[in-house]
């Protein structure tokens, strides 16, 4: 056996090294030490297939735990350790399967101590070393080191790289040590707990939620960091859990926590920060403001956090910052209402409170923003006609970009609106990288950029930003819906399945995930299941259309017809639905009729034709000239 085996990234595998590597996992299947312990295999089989997919999101603790384990996947994994259990006993029959092997195989698969993803080490040392698979967050304890069988070899190369290194500390240090011997400052990934509310009023834990809200936005704005959002933080509100658990299930190194207390026209923050790993308090300050401050309060903390972590601020992140910010507090009253609002599914309602801030303070950038994302909300759900909703949403976002070009979410709302009532792909586009410029830690904010890919039919591109996405959310059902979506429109529909799995173990609105999981069901085949589902959301015209092109697929022509004259009375009454009358026609097979429609959608610039690209249910029309035609016509790539 050579004394090094080269590392390599999968990612570069050629098909005949994924090839053998799957065939190596039958030899080892096969082996004394696996062939009793089915579960063994699957657990290796499992974190084997996902690290040649690319899929590290699904290498996590959690992750591992709810897919071959079936816990819910905000299982609390510091007190059930069955994936550590098992990942022990699997690195422990490698060893024997290793030690006990008359020849050295082509390749060795390691499961390196404190992590789920496996390394494939190869003995051709021909193979150039392209470095280690990215490492997914350890969640675990330490766990067992591997056998006895290459302890001589690693003495010997660890002689002779102890030498080498020696060797190199010794020149390096000749040639840098006078000029920088201080450290680098390191990457923090940090997570903000819910504030507590210090009131003794239940009905102010909103405002507590609020200011968590602003300070995770601020510290977003810092580059350098990665902040984790606040839907996913929002689970550990009365958490017991301790800070080292709940650093390893975000996989963050950095907590911070504190409380609010509102009295009168005063507010009240203290905040600390903790080094999670060590739960050594690093530094900790009181704060006391004017309502009207609270805006520049949280940047002033968060400036402070980046400073004593040393996490580098760039000039342009910290003259963001530190722009003056005030608001009335009755305007931040009516605020907050519509953010609570939104926050359970309702734009509706939130329109009436953003108004009223806006009333109140017509300056108030974020209630200018928060009520273009109200209104394009309404308008994406077909809840409101889009001939209204999204006129509303882009003048609204340019005038909160007006009153203040540093808030992301104005550029997030008018890059939704070139999309939607323009089909401005091009200003779109820009928009959202202006948005990612301002805070690149903001899911939100990816979410919505993931989404512009989809529809221009970028979806290698738009699936990375949603794992990205899903780093910086990991315990929110919103995420995995969204996520479930780019596998979607990728065609991969059980990786889509799971994803909305993981989405329902997790809270969730009610409704919230009926309309990804019904569609997905139907291109998975399972008609009956997704008409199912899709009844529960009675007359929605995005529903009808999707469950009328159900019903022809699987034959049902008299209720895929019936779909069709709900929606034209829907057309009649609110100027939505032709888009989705063209879906029930594709689904029957009636050409002519699914162009005619598709047609009276451009006409009406139906933002349904923003899916052109990646609408499953279209693909019936794709080789017709006339649908390229189409496409190129609504400006998207041919």
């Amino acid at each position: 056996m050579p004394a090094t085996y080269p590392v390599s990234n999968p990612e570069e595998f050629s098909p005949e090294r994924l090839g053998l590597v799957r065939g190596h996992l039958k030899d080892v299947f096969a082996s004394k030490a696996f062939a009793g312990s089915k579960r063994a295999q699957d657990f290796l089989q499992l974190i084997v297939e996902h690290a040649l997919a690319g899929r590290l999101d699904s290498l996590r603790e959690r992750m591992i735990g709810a897919e071959m384990f079936g816990r819910r996947i905000d299982y609390d994994t510091a007190n059930d350790a069955v994936v550590r259990v098992k990942a022990t006993e699997v690195r422990r029959k490698l060893a024997q399967y290793y030690q006990e092997s008359t020849k050295a195989p082509l390749v060795r698969i390691e499961l390196p101590s404190g992590s789920y993803v496996p390394k494939f080490h190869w003995e051709d040392l021909t193979e150039p070393r392209t470095g280690d698979l990215p490492s997914a967050p350890a969640e675990a304890h330490a766990m067992a080191v591997p056998g006895e069988s290459f302890r001589q070899w690693r003495v010997v190369a660890g002689t002779l790289a102890a030498l080498v290194l020696i060797a190199a500390i010794g020149f390096i240090g000749f040639k840098v040590w006078p000029r920088k011997s201080v450290p680098e400052a390191e990457h923090h990934a940090i997570a903000v707990l819910p504030l507590q509310n210090l009131s003794g009023d239940p009905h102010q834990d909103y405002f507590a939620d609020s200011m968590t809200e602003e300070l995770i936005a601020a510290l977003g704005q810092v580059s350098a960091s990665r902040v984790i959002s606040r839907t996913s933080m929002m689970t550990y509100k009365g958490t017991t859990k301790t800070l080292p658990q709940i650093a390893r299930e975000l996989g963050v190194d950095t907590v911070v926590e504190g409380s609010v207390l509102r009295q009168g026209n005063q507010v009240r923050i203290t905040a600390q920060l903790i080094d999670a790993r060590t739960d050594h308090h690093l530094w900790a300050h009181s704060y006391v403001r004017d309502l009207n401050d609270v805006l520049t309060l949280q940047a002033e903390v968060a400036r402070t956090i980046a400073d004593q972590i040393r996490i580098v601020v760039t000039p342009e992140e910290r003259a963001r910052l530190a722009r003056p910010r005030t608001l009335d507090p009755e305007a931040q009253e009516f605020y907050l209402q519509g953010m609570q609002a939104l926050g359970t599914g309702n734009p509706g309602n939130a329109i009436g409170y953003f108004q009223k801030a806006i009333d109140k303070d017509p300056n108030y950038a974020q209630a200018h923003a928060a009520l273009a994302n109200s209104y394009g909300w309404m308008g994406e759900a077909g809840w409101m006609p889009y001939s209204e909703a999204f006129p509303k949403e882009k003048a609204a976002a340019i005038k909160a970009i007006a009153l203040d070009e540093a808030l992301p979410e104005g550029h997030v709302q008018l890059a939704q609106a070139a999309m939607d009532l323009d089909w401005d792909w091009a200003t779109e586009g820009k928009e959202f990288k202006r948005a990612l410029e301002l805070n690149p830690n903001s899911a939100a904010v990816r979410w919505a950029y993931s989404n512009y890919l989809e529809r221009m039919g970028r979806l290698p591109e738009a699936i990375s930003e949603l794992q990205l996405a899903l780093q910086l959310d990991p315990i929110s059902s919103r995420a995995y819906h969204n996520t479930a979506f780019g596998y979607y429109f990728a065609r991969q529909y059980d990786q889509a399945l799971l994803q909305m799995q993981h989405a329902s173990a997790l809270r969730h609105e009610p409704g919230e995930l009926i309309f990804p999981l019904a569609v997905i069901y139907v291109e998975k085949g399972m008609y009956d299941e997704a008409i199912q589902q899709f009844q529960k959301l009675g007359g929605q015209p995005h529903a009808l259309g999707h469950m009328g092109n159900a019903y022809a697929r699987i034959g049902r022509v008299a209720e895929a017809r019936e779909m069709i004259s709900e929606l034209q009375k829907q057309v009649q009454n609110t100027g939505v639905g032709r888009y989705e009358i063209a879906l029930v026609y594709a689904g029957l097979g009636e050409k002519e009729e699914a162009f005619a429609w598709l047609e009276k959608s451009f006409v009406a610039r139906d933002k349904g034709l923003t899916y052109l690209k990646i609408d499953p249910c279209l693909d019936p029309l794709r080789s017709d000239s006339r649908f390229q035609d189409l496409v190129r016509r609504v400006g998207l790539p041919s």
